[in-house]
């Protein structure tokens, strides 16, 4: 039996680790055939990853929240470089470009504020409903415990 489940723990590694390897070469692939918009994402995307390397939480959810933005202000540039024709001139001229890297960056830079601020603020909300909650309970146990008596909490 123990043959068995290796046989077949093997198997599934072997699937994944082809699979795996299937996803990168098609994500290299596309990366080659739309070099521009590869070259554009790579660029903008930068606070991204910075977020997810500097991230020490054990959880490391900064590059989501920080990511999800960043691709908003991502999408803009992207834009952009459709309209002037998804050429490498075009790619290295926004790339180049103060105002395209500003609006990318901003963009990072509202995620990383939801990040440390608002997060912090749902969890304080969040905390101080349950206390509300759980007062509440108390206040009802305590009258069960004087219309009933004591053997309700037992």
């Amino acid at each position: 039996m123990a043959n068995y489940d290796d046989m077949e723990n093997g198997k599934k590694r072997r699937n994944t680790s082809v699979s795996v390897k299937f996803a990168i070469f098609a994500a290299l692939v596309a990366g080659v055939v739309f070099l521009p918009v590869t070259l554009i994402f790579f660029v903008c995307m930068i606070p991204t990853m910075v977020a997810g390397i500097v991230d020490q939480y054990p959880r490391k959810t900064a590059w989501l929240t920080i990511g999800a933005m960043n691709i908003a202000g991502t999408v803009p540039v992207l834009c952009k470089l459709v309209d002037a024709g998804r050429s490498m001139n075009a790619a290295s001229q926004l790339i180049f470009n103060p105002n395209m890297l500003l609006i990318a960056y901003s963009g990072a830079l509202v995620g990383w504020v939801i990040y440390n601020k608002v997060t912090p603020l749902v969890a304080i909300v969040v905390q101080n409903k349950n206390k509300r909650r759980l007062e509440e309970i108390t206040k009802r146990q305590e009258e069960l415990v004087r219309k009933w008596g004591e053997k309700v909490v037992s």
